[in-house]
């Protein structure tokens, strides 16, 4: 049957949503306000995020240069270590120590007023035995080490370059450390204007140790003479 309501649409009753349909439109709202809040909720971590990255950016790239001067400190260290290894290798196996050996070289050039230095070299093993050779190449020494001193002596006469290698050589310590001194001796002539001499003769000594071994006692550091 069909019902027809006459009434003007002013006087007729509201219709009302059905329950069934109100409870699935209320559930539809919920759940579209729940994925507002979750975009919501889900926008600010965003944002933070962004945030704290930046931040951790400008905290990294403020941390570069002491990132670098690290590295740089590591390797420093790793060198040096390595350096002490290496010095502490040297200083316990040397037969003798260095300091007393530059204490007679400077001791024969004190007592040789005419002579003066340009430098004083350390060599060992092949490289004082190449040496050696360029002097003697018939030389059956083996060098361990060896002390190279450039001289000068002021004057022409070879005496004076004679009389420093012959103190060299009869120096208590350098006859018992380093016996051996080169045999053949070069020289040559350099002008010497400033000098009352005016010229002096240039030459290198070579000292040579092959084994000879220091077994005094070694001074205390504050009694030690300085060249």
């Amino acid at each position: 049957m069909i019902k027809i309501n006459l009434l003007p649409a002013e006087k007729r009753k509201a219709e009302r949503t059905p329950l069934p349909r109100f409870g699935l439109i209320m559930v539809d709202v919920a759940a579209l306000g729940l994925v507002l809040l979750a975009l919501i909720i889900s926008w600010i971590q965003i944002v933070n995020t962004g945030n704290q990255i930046e931040a951790k950016k400008t905290e990294l790239a403020g941390l570069q240069e002491a990132v670098k001067k690290h590295d740089a400190l590591l390797a420093d260290v790793e060198l040096r270590t390595r350096e002490l290894a290496s010095l502490k290798k040297v200083t316990d196996q040397r037969p003798f120590e260095w300091w007393k050996v530059f204490d007679a070289v400077w001791d024969v050039v004190e007592n040789n007023k005419r002579v003066w230095l340009d430098s004083i070299d350390l060599v060992d093993g092949k490289a004082a035995e190449t040496r050696l050779k360029a002097f003697d190449p018939d030389t059956q020494i083996k060098p361990t080490y060896g002390v190279i001193l450039k001289c000068h002596v002021g004057g022409l006469d070879v005496k004076g370059l004679t009389g420093f290698r012959m103190d060299l050589k009869n120096n208590e310590y350098l006859m018992k450390m380093f016996p051996t001194v080169n045999f053949d001796t070069q020289w040559q002539v350099s002008d010497q204007k400033d000098f009352l001499e005016k010229y002096s003769l240039d030459f290198e000594v070579l000292l040579v140790n092959s084994g000879q071994k220091d077994e005094g006692q070694t001074a205390p550091a504050g009694e030690r003479k300085t060249p």
